[in-house]
């Protein structure tokens, strides 16, 4: 091949270094800043227990089943740092060519090239500096690759709405739709609006036969979903039936207690998983009157200090949104980009509205994606208005490269990198010394765990998942900051031990060695009996 027969500017290098740009920057978070709490409870409850095990259990609503059984996959290759963050990891780089690919599909219509790039990568840029998006980008947890199931529905939609589709766009469309629900329960708040929004769009142009494709596409998804929670249901209720005494199937292996009563197994699976619903409702009024508040905090947790700001900028998108989606009503791609910026978001209010429920900040982290296109493609109206070529190529450049110089800031300030973990690391140190001075982590057999962070720090980083046992028993045991200190403000969960001056006496007498790296409130001692 001649090399200089390519022509590069249809590689859309830009995008290209992006990606490398934060495939590296997330490859050094990957590996250096250390998991927290959620992740090396998914890493040690499921992920590291194979994808199996993560497909038929359920002890807490934290589970991310999917994410989980994808992740135990990798993790069969033997690094657990690559089993518990790696598929958010390529989920996180996907995002961001999709957007970018996505946003430059929808202004193709309109825009030439070399202004298209510099809208997609904006909307790209604007995505991935979200501090939210960027904190998720490698966690161990279901997040990031749910973002992928929303990126690949709503091009799947765009196809199928737009573009006239293939069946194959069918086909993506439901498996996204499948796999995000069975990652994350709380996908619901992406999933029903895309439903909603494509076919309110076939209806309202009369392509009825399409829309009742998409209509069967959802419900078959609908089907899969429940057929995948129904193992779960299974292994739930048929282990709860076989450990209750009062059950006539008490005592009998589970596999033999589904085989036996298949319903009675579900039923009781069902409503063990309803009685912990993962996020609990609230008054309504609250719930109703503090929903401007919460996304204050939700786009604090994106844009430090600019949070009430991009409050309004989201009413004044949604607003301008339903606007276009009128005024543009015999442009098909015009049509469809506003009621999915606008309908989306809107649609995921009104949910959380008939809920009632303010539920954790990153489960609303989709909302980045309708947020970034709709500021790109609103700016991208607001320049093309200007009659100079010249000039709306310059301004248009000229506000990439501020977003940029912005981004570059952001991302290399301490908020945007800030370890995930701070109880976790101080176990770790502990344990790092304790190598240090010649013990082997690997050979701790039997431990008095004071907490849960303990056990899961153990696997994690050297997996070893030693014994639990009573104080008298034990030839390892972490003491932990609250034991020392009865004026010690900490959360009771996920605490096993506090303040007991017994204890500290009973360590005292009977363990000699004591290892200890790190100072401060956090800070663990290792005893060896």
């Amino acid at each position: 091949m001649n090399i200089k027969k390519i022509d590069f500017s249809k590689l859309n290098i830009e995008i290209v270094i992006f990606a490398l740009i934060m495939a590296a920057l997330y490859g050094i978070m990957m590996f250096t800043n250390g998991p927290w709490y959620d992740e090396l409870y998914t890493y040690y409850s499921f992920i590291s227990r194979g994808p199996v095990y993560a497909a038929i259990h359920w002890p807490v609503p934290n589970n991310h089943v999917g994410y989980s059984v994808l992740s135990g996959f990798l993790d069969l290759f033997g690094n657990s740092y690559i089993g518990l963050r790696g598929v958010s990891f390529v989920a996180a780089i996907a995002n961001i060519i999709l957007i970018y690919n996505f946003t430059l599909r929808l202004l193709n219509k309109t825009r030439k090239d070399k202004i298209n790039r510099a809208y997609a990568i904006m909307a790209a840029v604007l995505y991935a500096s979200a501090n939210i998006v960027h904190n998720l980008s490698v966690q161990g947890r279901g997040y990031t690759l749910a973002i992928t199931c929303l990126l690949v529905a709503i091009i799947s939609l765009y196809r199928i709405c737009v573009e006239g589709c293939r069946a194959s766009d069918y086909v993506k469309f439901g498996i996204s739709l499948t796999l995000g629900l069975y990652i994350l329960p709380s996908s619901m708040y992406w999933v029903i609006p895309v439903c909603l929004i494509g076919g309110f769009y076939l209806l309202s142009k009369k392509q009825t036969k399409v829309m009742w494709k998409l209509i069967l596409t959802a419900l078959i998804a609908a089907v899969a979903v429940v057929m995948l929670y129904t193992i779960i249901w299974l292994a739930i209720g048929a282990n709860l039936l076989c450990k209750n005494p009062e059950s006539p199937l008490y005592g009998l292996h589970q596999v033999k207690v589904i085989l036996k009563a298949p319903i009675q197994s579900a039923k009781t699976g069902i409503e063990y998983m309803l009685a912990t619903p993962y996020i609990q409702s609230i008054d309504r009024k609250v719930a109703t009157l503090g929903m401007p508040g919460y996304f204050r905090d939700f786009f604090e947790q994106c844009y430090s200090g600019l949070g009430i700001l991009m409050v309004i900028v989201m009413i004044a998108i949604i607003i301008l949104s339903i606007m276009l989606a009128v005024k543009n009503y015999k442009n098909n791609n015009q049509y469809f980009q506003w009621l999915l910026v606008g309908g989306s978001m809107l649609l995921a209010i009104v949910m959380l509205l008939i809920q009632s429920v303010h539920p954790y900040k990153r489960v609303c982290s989709f909302i980045m994606v309708p947020m970034s296109i709709g500021i790109t493609l609103i700016i991208s109206m607001v320049i093309s208005s200007i009659s100079s070529e010249k000039v709306r190529a310059i301004a248009s450049i000229a506000i990439v490269a501020i977003l940029g110089v912005v981004s570059v800031i952001r991302f290399t300030s301490y908020d945007y990198n800030r370890p995930l973990a701070d109880r976790e690391n101080h176990i770790r140190d502990a344990l790092v010394a304790m190598e240090k001075a010649g013990e082997s982590v690997s050979n701790m057999d039997k431990i008095y765990l004071t907490d849960d962070y303990q056990k899961y720090v153990l696997k994690f980083y050297y997996d070893v998942e030693p014994e639990a046992v009573s104080l008298e028993e034990a030839n390892y045991v972490m003491i932990s900051p609250e034991m020392t200190d009865e004026d010690y403000e900490s959360n009771e969960w996920p605490m096993l031990v506090t303040y007991d001056e017994s204890v500290i006496d009973y360590i005292n007498k009977n363990f000699s060695k004591q290892f200890r790296r790190s100072e401060g409130d956090l800070a663990y001692i290792i005893c060896v009996r």
